[in-house]
This record gives C-alpha cells, sequence and structure tokens, in this order.
C-alpha cells in the first residue's frame, strides 16, 4: 500500500494524514500542473475529504495551511 497516495498525481508536492478525519489527507500541488484556478498563486492546499481549496504564495505557507486545515470549512464544522 502507498502511504503517499496522491504522490503519482500531477503537480504534487506534500501530504499528510487529515487531523480531523481518520484515512483522509490534505494535499499540496502546484496548482496549474494539477488544473486548479488559484487566480495565478503558485499553490494549491487541497482537504481530500471535502474538496475545499485554498492559494499559497509558498512552500512553508502551504505547510501551514496544511496542517491547520482552516480553509475547509467542512472539517473546521466537524472539530
Amino acid at each position: 500500500m502507498n502511504r503517499k497516495k496522491h504522490s503519482d498525481e500531477y503537480g504534487y508536492i506534500a501530504e499528510r494524514m487529515n487531523p480531523f478525519f481518520k484515512g483522509s489527507k490534505v494535499v499540496i500541488y502546484i496548482a496549474e500542473e494539477q488544473g486548479i484556478d488559484t487566480g495565478g498563486i503558485k499553490y494549491a492546499v487541497v482537504c481530500d475529504k471535502h474538496g475545499a481549496i485554498c492559494s499559497a504564495t509558498s512552500i512553508p505557507k502551504a505547510r501551514e495551511l496544511m496542517k491547520s486545515v482552516e480553509f475547509c470549512e467542512e472539517c473546521m464544522e466537524n472539530y
């Protein structure tokens, strides 16, 4: 079993377990390579449980978003 289930997808940078939903991931992509429209901002952070997307201008900022998952309203409602 591949622990990094998104690693073969276009634009993949990193992923980690969603702290609110066991078995779900939060993923960082290069938005354009993944086909995600972020208004020209390079990185997209995606909650794969709910499909919520947030953009980030740098990998460190994207990693902060990935750890907190605050951009996903559905995750926050269930927390």
